[in-house]
Formats: C-alpha cells, structure tokens, sequence
C-alpha cells in the first residue's frame, strides 16, 4: 500500500467510480479535479493530525515525535481512500453549487457531504493502519540503453526501494522506452531515502503485468541492465502493509 505522504491517494477515474458525471460537470463548471483532490488530502490530513495528536497515550506517538514525522507512516488503506473519494466529490460538488446555484448540484454537495462524514467516522473505528519504518514511494527510473543482443521492444518499467528489513515501498510510476534490435535495456534509480538499503526493478512488455527482474536487491547507485528474455519474477509490489492500527475506541449513536 502506499503511504499518506507519497502522493494523492485517488484518482479521477476513482472519483467516477462513485460519480460515473463528475468529469463531465468538473469540465463544464470549470472545476480542476486535480486541485480539489489536492485540498481533500489536506482536510484529511489536518484531521489525521488532530485525531493521533489526541492519541498521544502511545509512547512512540508523542505530540513533538508525531509533529516531526508527520504522516509519513500513514498507509492509505482502502477506508482512507474511500473517505478521500468523498470528500473530493464533496469540493467538487460544492463549487459546482455555488457556480450556478443549481438544487440538482447542491442535492450532490449535501449528499456526498454526509458520505464523507459517515466515512471518516468508519475509517477511525477501522483504525489508522502505521507502518514502523515508512519507506517513500520510489521516484520514475531512469531508462536507456547499451549496444547488445536485445530485440526491438517497448518497455514498461516500474521500480521500489527496499529497506534493511526487506520491505518494498509503494511502485514508481511507469517509464515507457522503445529499443531497436542491437540494443540492452538499461534500468537507474536514484536519491534514494535514508532508510533504503537497494532497489528493485519491475520490467514488462505491457503496463499491466510488470515482474521483478532482479533475484536480490539491487545495490544502491547501481543500474540493471536486461541481458537475455524478461524472467518470471515476482510481481509488482503493492507496498508495504500496516504493523499495527490506532483505533478511535469512541462509538458516539448519532440519530
């Protein structure tokens, strides 16, 4: 799964999963979904704050440790995600409203509001899911090639960074690079965090079953370079998963 911090954690295509016309009326009022989705992340974060701010009992999650680390240790699991979803069609639907003044997007605006108060209470009962040592998101590798004995091929490429204790962080994005025959595919990846110890790199043919290309974690620095037919490695990583849940004990009946 991947973590709070390394990115917004929905897409548009998750807003329309719940909304099938929330593109269409975004594009027709003028609304940037990317924006909003932006500023949802920062409500739900400011209530994460709050929420393990009074949660402070845990002694790894003192006020001043907490303020330093932030939510990088956040894993955005399906209930955070889903809260997101809700409170992005909440903005969306809002501004919609206030463009035109029109009940049929204010009826929307007050709907997905309430879904997203709902959600939110859901996703603190569920529990904050935390990982003990969060490892960022790996940036877009860096592709290209050397002479070989390679075919003309287009290449889909995904990588992680791996920590001491073996954990894999969220997947890069997808770099796409065509060669021609006579030509190795070469896989870089660099500034790595603190915390990594190697990397790993996923290869395929098509963006939709990469497999990791590398038997052991590849030395930080170093790059992999394809030299024979793509192997049947593992598949891509999701991520790492939550250690442990902080769970709002409080069940307040609300009629």
């Amino acid at each position: 799964m991947a973590l709070f911090t390394d990115g917004t954690i929905s897409s548009p295509q998750d807003l329309q999963e719940y909304d099938s016309s929330v593109l269409t009326v975004a594009n027709a009022e003028g609304i940037n979904i990317a924006v909003k989705m932006t500023l949802a992340q920062q409500d739900l974060g400011n209530e994460l704050m709050l929420f393990l701010f009074r949660r402070a009992s845990f002694r790894d999650y003192q006020p001043n440790v907490r303020r330093s680390q932030g939510l990088s240790d956040v894993v955005v699991t399906e209930a955070l995600q889903q809260w997101h979803v809700l409170t992005t069609l909440t903005l969306v639907y809002r501004d919609a409203y206030y463009n035109q003044l029109n009940d049929r997007y204010q009826g929307k605006w007050n709907e997905y509001e309430q879904l997203a108060k709902a959600s939110s209470r859901t996703y603190f009962q569920l529990g904050v899911g935390v990982v003990a040592d969060p490892i960022p998101m790996a940036p877009t590798p860096e592709l290209s090639t050397v002479p070989g004995s390679g075919g003309a091929e287009k290449f889909f490429v995904a990588a992680t960074w791996v920590s001491a204790a073996g954990q894999e962080s969220a997947p890069s994005a997808y770099a796409e690079l065509s060669t021609t025959a006579g030509e190795d595919l070469v896989v870089t990846l660099t500034g790595p965090p603190q915390n990594a110890v190697g990397w790993n790199a996923y290869v395929a043919l098509s963006p939709n079953a990469p497999t990791r290309q590398n038997v052991t974690p590849l030395a930080l620095g170093s790059s992999w370079t394809m030299t024979g037919a793509l192997i049947s490695g593992a598949p891509l990583s999701t991520g790492q998963q939550p250690v442990r849940f902080i769970v709002d004990h409080r069940f307040i009946e609300r009629g």
